[in-house]
């Protein structure tokens, strides 16, 4: 009984405060409310008033051996006077910011001074002409700067790349360019011994890909290219079967090596592109005298040599062999 109470309770009250608020008298007083709050906000727009903008500084014409101190001010702050709304149009947050330019002012001074004329001028440019600017802080900018070091490094390609199941890589991978020109404090330089790219990945890859992949940043350090570009070379490949004579090294003059057989069976992966050029000329099996003449068997397991880049999963039937060794 208690619950239903309740209801019928919470039912009445909210039906009484729909009756309030949707009645015709709370309804023309908000819509009167709404048209007196624009015409206030209209009028407010049209008189003068101040206001304090943000503006971003964005420096150019800075040579890559040069790098500005960790204090060179990003943004300036400006008190301003107009009318309301032609300052309403400053807070859409995408000014623009004021550029500085700072090309043939690097010498020997290690500073550069951006007077109060100076800022106050190029600040103008982006500001409309009825904009009057009452105060900038900072009135001025002093620049420090340092001539950086400079090094070529190799880049280290960080990839995760898988191909598609009958697919293999036709080439080496090719990163144009190979090395970059970095640019930074000299203590940090001498540690690097290249620069690594951000994470490549390709998944199920069964085609050439060309693609630009960005440097890994590294704090006060700049390159002489922000990427590179990366080109993968991908074909379908098949097994191939060839007779390869087997060979012996660091034999002595006056001896020679038989072995029984004299031929192995070769079986390994190429690509399409490859097949027919390939020979037994692309790879060597051998015995090395100097492991026969510490061994007590008569049984030599044998070397392989890949002499091709485009062969991979060499397999040899059989893996050794029985020898003799002969006087010449």
């Amino acid at each position: 009984m208690a619950e239903n109470s309740g209801i019928k309770f919470l039912k009445y009250y909210s039906q009484k405060l729909k009756s309030f608020f949707f009645s015709k008298d709370i309804l023309s007083f908000l819509l009167f409310l709404a048209l007196s709050a624009a015409f206030w906000y209209i009028n407010a727009l049209g008189k003068e008033r101040e206001t304090i903008l943000n503006i971003p500084i964005r420096y150019v014409g800075v040579p890559q051996y040069i790098g500005l101190g960790a204090n060179t001010p990003t943004n300036v702050s400006l008190t301003v006077k107009d009318q309301g709304l032609r300052l309403f149009s400053y807070s859409n947050g995408n000014r623009p910011p004021v550029t500085i330019d700072l090309s043939r002012t690097f010498y020997q001074k290690g500073e550069i001074l951006i007077t109060s004329d100076q800022l106050r001028s190029k600040i103008g440019r982006s500001l409309q002409a009825t904009t009057s600017v009452l105060e900038i802080k900072p009135d001025s900018i002093l620049i420090k700067y340092e001539k950086l070091s400079q090094k070529t490094l190799p880049i280290e390609l960080v990839s995760s790349i898988e191909l598609a199941p009958q697919y293999m890589l036709a080439e080496n991978i090719r990163l144009e360019p190979n090395q970059v020109t970095v640019f930074g404090p000299r203590r940090i330089l001498d540690k690097l011994k290249a620069i690594r790219t951000e994470l490549v990945e390709a998944k199920n890859l069964s085609d050439t890909i060309s693609l630009n992949c960005k440097l890994k940043s590294i704090p006060a350090v700049r390159f002489s290219s922000p990427d590179i570009k990366l080109s993968l070379f991908v074909e379908q490949f098949t097994e191939k079967k060839i007779q390869i004579p087997i060979k012996s090294i660091n034999c002595p003059a006056n001896l020679f090596i038989r072995t029984f057989p004299a031929v192995v069976n070769a079986t390994f992966i190429v690509g399409l592109s490859h097949f027919n050029s390939l020979s037994s000329d692309d790879m060597a099996v051998y015995l090395d005298y100097n492991e026969l003449k510490v061994g007590k068997s008569s049984k030599q397991k044998l070397k392989i040599a890949n002499k091709s880049s485009h062969i991979s999963n060499i397999r040899i039937v059989p893996q050794e062999v029985e020898f003799i060794l002969e006087q010449k």
